[in-house]
């Protein structure tokens, strides 16, 4: 017993002689730097803010610490966007301005200030703003157009870039013709017959002004409709994916039906040689992407997700995406 309590004591020693060695560090005063946003002008971002696609915006802040800094981070969902660091003069005190462009993709974004010591070690930051950015342009997903049919004249066979709304012969009506950008059908294949060109057959998308009119719809009297002058051309760049913004939709529309815009597509070239004409075009297909100008001069983008079947019948339909900007 008593030798167990002189080791104790031996070991209470040693610790005690081991603590009076260690030098005294002082811990670090984490959280301690304070940033500050000053508003500079119209484009200074001091509050959370709602934007448009590729708006310009900029951050003038100021981080002031008691203990010395040395890189002063500007972050983006937690991703570092901008580094500066302090080389010379007042290590406690900071100022920077930035100048951005919001994301052209929709979505939220946080900024955030951050303070760090020449260890690295977290010395502050900012609360952090959230900065929206909104389309704009209108995204219409899985709208479905169906070929017309000619009994009950039900068939969702007409579309509203404008609304989003797809309509019949009988519920479109000369009070929302206005409204219809393109509708659709579906051509047979037709037999060639000797000095007779052969009718292209397939899917197409056209404007209600179209000529000469198809026999596929002319059984559908618009004569005192409006009839928009939609134009068209199918064209795989840019693909339909990598469009997020009106300017990009406009980009692309102005480019594509700068040349071999048509009132329908898929457009058909005729030749003739040596008095045979010759139908040659590239059938619509699921993937297709086709550009389009409206009449009130607006720029979409449709694109074919899915064709159910290739005939007539009034059973047959597809399934679209479109973008148009606002």
């Amino acid at each position: 017993m008593k030798k167990n309590i002189i080791l104790v004591c031996a070991a209470v020693m040693l610790i005690s002689m081991l603590t009076s060695c260690l030098k005294n560090t002082d811990i670090p005063n984490f959280n301690s730097a304070t940033v500050s946003f000053a508003n500079s002008g119209p484009k200074y971002v001091t509050s959370d803010l709602t934007l448009n696609p590729k708006d310009s915006i900029q951050f003038n802040y100021t981080v002031d610490c008691p203990t010395p800094m040395k890189f002063i981070y500007l972050q983006k969902n937690g991703s570092t966007i901008a580094t500066d660091t302090i080389k010379t003069g007042n290590f406690m005190h900071f100022n920077a301005i930035k100048k951005l462009i919001a994301d052209s993709a929709a979505g939220a974004y946080t900024y955030k200030v951050v303070a760090r010591d020449s260890a690295g070690i977290f010395l502050g930051s900012s609360a952090g703003f959230t900065l929206t950015t909104t389309p704009d342009f209108i995204y219409y997903t899985n709208r479905t157009l169906f070929v017309p049919d000619t009994v009950a004249k039900t068939n969702a066979t007409y579309f509203s870039s404008t609304l989003g709304t797809t309509y019949s012969y009988t519920n479109a009506g000369v009070t929302n013709s206005a409204n219809i950008d393109f509708g659709y059908y579906y051509s047979p294949d037709s037999a060639q017959t000797a000095g007779v060109k052969k009718q292209p057959f397939g899917h197409f998308l056209y404007a209600l002004n179209v000529t000469p009119v198809p026999s596929q719809i002319a059984f559908y009297d618009i004569s005192t409709w409006t009839k928009n002058a939609t134009t068209f051309k199918v064209a795989a760049t840019p693909t339909f994916a990598s469009v997020l913004s009106k300017g990009g939709i406009v980009s692309g529309g102005t480019t594509n039906l700068k040349t071999g815009a048509t009132s329908s597509v898929p457009s058909v070239v005729t030749t003739i040689s040596s008095g045979k004409q010759t139908d040659t075009y590239t059938a619509l297909a699921s993937g297709n992407v086709i550009w389009f100008k409206t009449a009130a001069g607006k720029y979409g983008v449709i694109q074919i997700d899915y064709i159910n079947q290739n005939s007539a019948a009034h059973g047959t339909f597809m399934t679209i995406d479109v973008k148009v900007q606002k």
